[in-house]
């Protein structure tokens, strides 16, 4: 019994210890160490992948009320969050890609310049190369080359334009990771990613502000776009203030609308009242020649009315009667209908 006992106090212990060292893992070594079943299907076209979360909106219906009796002639869906880590909302326009390759056969930064690597043999070489060396020794070539490129002289460490360069690395090497990793999360990295930006703006509207030409030429150098952050209040988007909003938006058509046709068959009415005025004082003029009256009515004034008639026809058949494009009413949406009756 007591062999038994200490077999399962082994087993257990073992098992507690597994546990306990899986919690101080990675994310990239937990996600590695996961099982076929339990793993997440992949993508094979992560270009439209969206970092963060993405809520989904599910139709909700009013108890007792009818969508039948009371139709909403107007759809809206709710607008899709895109979250700061994205490329599309950080500025971001290329990826790592476009801060040119590491060249894997040299050394790292540490090594750079050692006269004990020149004089090595290529085997020595090769494993300390960056081949056999840590993605984190490759972005630090990486970022000292890009440093390089736009640091005001060679010990110029601290400058506004060297530490952009240096978040870019880091902003576009979280996005990379990020995506391969996805739908899987890693919730500090992306933390992280969020700061990093926030940082990077930062600087680039220091930058802005105290050199625009050189502003201009780091944007362009490093495939960047620049939009300050708005100074608005907060408005929380929700279903019902959206649908009033619409719902004014498509009251406001439907009056100008039905305002418009309204004004078009008074126009193509008039002709018509013209020439009917002319005859009736034509008529007036001859019962008063008739009668030995004094005329109140001359011919000037029945040629006017024809005349005026012509024009406005004239207008008419050159005036283009399509009705103005609307953003939300449409004349077929309001057909008459008795909801009572069905």
């Amino acid at each position: 019994m007591s062999v038994m006992y200490s077999t399962l106090g082994r087993i257990f212990g073992q098992t507690h210890q597994l546990n306990s060292n899986f919690r101080y893992l990675s994310t990239t070594q937990r996600l590695l160490r996961r099982k076929q079943k339990d793993k997440l299907h992949q993508p094979d076209d992560k270009s439209t992948v969206l970092l963060g979360k993405v809520s989904r909106t599910l139709e909700k219906k009013v108890e007792g009320v009818s969508d039948v009796q009371h139709p909403i002639l107007m759809q809206w869906s709710k607008p899709q969050r895109i979250e700061t880590c994205n490329p599309s909302i950080s500025g971001d326009l290329g990826g790592l890609e476009h801060l040119g390759k590491v060249d894997l056969t040299k050394p790292p930064v540490e090594l750079d310049g050692s006269k004990e690597i020149e004089t090595a043999s290529e085997e020595v070489k090769r494993i300390l190369s960056l081949e056999y060396a840590r993605k984190r020794d490759v972005m630090n070539k990486l970022k000292k080359t890009v440093v390089s490129k736009v640091q005001q002289h060679k010990l110029d460490m601290n400058s506004l334009e060297v530490n952009i360069a240096i978040d870019t690395v880091k902003i576009r090497n979280y996005q990379h990771v990020l995506v391969q990793q996805w739908p899987y999360k890693n919730q500090p990295m992306k933390n992280n990613l969020t700061y990093t930006i926030a940082k990077r703006r930062k600087h680039l509207g220091m930058l802005r502000e105290q050199d625009y030409k050189k502003y201009e030429w780091i944007l362009e150098k490093l495939n960047l776009f620049y939009k300050p952050v708005p100074k608005y209040c907060h408005i929380e988007i929700s279903r019902k203030a959206s649908i009033e909003k619409l719902t004014d938006i498509w009251c406001d058509e439907l009056k100008k609308h039905r305002l418009s046709k309204f004004r078009r068959d008074l126009e193509a009415q008039q002709p018509q009242f013209l020439r009917n005025k002319a005859a009736k004082l034509q008529y007036i003029m001859s019962e008063e020649a008739e009668l030995g009256l004094e005329p109140t009515v001359t011919q000037a004034d029945v040629d006017d009315c024809l005349r005026s008639a012509e024009e406005i026809e004239a207008k008419i058949a050159e005036k283009d009667n399509t009705d103005e494009q609307m953003l939300l009413y449409k004349e077929e949406a309001v057909a008459a209908k008795n909801f009572i009756s069905e």
